[in-house]
């Protein structure tokens, strides 16, 4: 994952969990008593990186892991069915658990009201949004997430304890103040991390979306200011999780709720995220039809600043919100990889976002060994394909098996251990 290139006849030695050795097969030897994948005629690539999820159920780490996703971004703190990640991530860091490497933030920090008052903290003051920040870094998470409602200085002061600390900051772009300037004072005042490409769409080009939605039309964000925008990201030194197949599967359970829940994936959710998904997907609101237009405009705007921004050389993460509604944990990455391919990104640029670009950011800004790339010293989370992903991006869910945290899992033994689990009371 260093350019657009194959390796051919290549032999991997992982030891402890690392890329010990690589190079032609002729001239790799390989270990007394190592375990032999045979990748003849496959394809061996990094496992893949979920920038942006919420680990909802602890059953969610096997779905991840069967579609090749081998470290996860979890951006919400403690949930009903997760309600200690930092003892998760630890216990999956032990090998007591087996699932994806975590990486994760605290609780979301909102303004008052919170947006979602059961997963955030809830600020009245800068002070009050610093002190909600140190608490968070000192019970060791990894990242700090910001959300709608804070007021500018609160988000100001937030990012500041932050980065007083080394640690970087992920977030919507609040715009308690207005949505005029939002964008440009999330970005000044050092937001590490758009979360969602649809933020640039509720701030910079929302305009006068509210007015012509009143009146039966559709929004007309003026495309012309993407140059500005992505400008703006790159002399920030932003880095931008788009996020399209968010905005994909809200289309499609507009289109058909019955369809997306009939998905063969929805059996492995838990109950308890199950009825989330029923009761509060995108065709429950009240707004419905204002919403349902938006949306129409809403994605191909975010497929066309995502091309901009990558070819500006912003760097771009993977990520999908799983397992928001319609975000189904490990698939939705390949939803993602395909996304970003209809938005204009060759193949390769698509998995990078999803491999050697998340994993620069995490091993820049984490206690963590290099990853997202198959060299020398890199973490050994490797998926191995039937076919070319550099060809045919949609390649990369035909997964031959996952190597993780030092095993080698065959599909079908990971699908097997997925079922079972998933017959046990959750």
């Amino acid at each position: 994952m260093d350019s657009p290139r194959v390796l051919k006849d290549y032999t991997v030695v992982v030891r402890n969990r690392v890329i010990q050795a690589l190079g032609p097969t002729s001239g790799v030897p390989v270990p007394p008593g190592a375990q032999l994948i045979d990748g003849t005629g496959r394809y061996l690539m990094p496992g893949l990186i979920d920038a942006h999820v919420h680990l909802r159920h602890q059953s969610e780490l096997l779905s991840y892991l069967v579609y090749g996703v081998t470290s996860v971004v979890h951006l919400s703190g403690p949930t009903s069915g997760v309600p200690d990640p930092l003892g998760l991530r630890a216990q999956v860091a032990r090998g007591e658990v087996l699932g994806p490497t975590i990486y994760a933030s605290g609780r979301i920090v909102d303004g008052d009201p919170p947006i979602f008052p059961g997963v955030s903290i809830a600020v009245t003051s800068p002070a009050d949004a610093a002190a909600a920040v140190e608490a968070q870094i000192a019970s060791g998470v990894d990242f700090i997430k910001l959300y709608n409602n804070l007021t500018t200085p609160e988000m100001q002061s937030a990012i500041a304890a932050a980065h007083a600390r080394g640690v970087v900051v992920f977030g919507h772009i609040p715009r308690h103040d207005g949505r005029v300037g939002a964008l440009e004072h999330a970005l000044t005042a050092g937001l590490d991390v758009v979360a969602h490409g649809e933020e640039y769409f509720f701030t910079f080009f929302y305009g006068d979306t509210d007015r012509r939605l009143s009146e039966g039309l559709l929004p007309a964000p003026d495309e012309r200011q993407i140059p500005s925008a992505v400008q703006l990201t790159l002399s920030a030194g932003a880095a931008v999780t788009p996020n399209l197949s968010f905005v994909v599967m809200t289309r499609a359970q507009l289109d058909s709720l019955p369809r997306v829940l009939s998905d063969p994936e929805a059996s492995f959710l838990s109950p308890t995220v199950l009825t989330t998904w029923k009761t509060q997907n995108p065709t429950t609101r009240r707004d419905l039809a204002l919403f349902d237009r938006r949306e129409r405009v809403k994605l191909p705007f975010v497929e066309h600043l995502t091309l901009a921004l990558s070819q500006a050389g912003v760097p771009l993460l993977l990520g999908t919100d799983a397992s928001a509604p319609g975000m189904f944990p490990g698939k939705s990455a390949h939803v993602e990889l395909r996304a970003l391919v209809r938005a204009g990104l060759t193949p390769y640029q698509a998995l990078a976002a999803g491999t050697r670009v998340p994993g620069a950011f995490l091993q820049a800004h984490t206690q963590t060994q290099p990853l997202g790339t198959v060299t020398l010293g890199s973490r050994g989370d490797l998926i191995l394909l039937h076919a070319n992903p550099l060809d045919d991006v949609t390649v990369t869910d035909s997964i031959v098996g996952v190597l993780v945290a030092g095993r080698w899992l065959p599909i079908d033994s990971l699908k097997a251990m997925r079922r079972a689990a998933a017959a046990l009371p959750r």
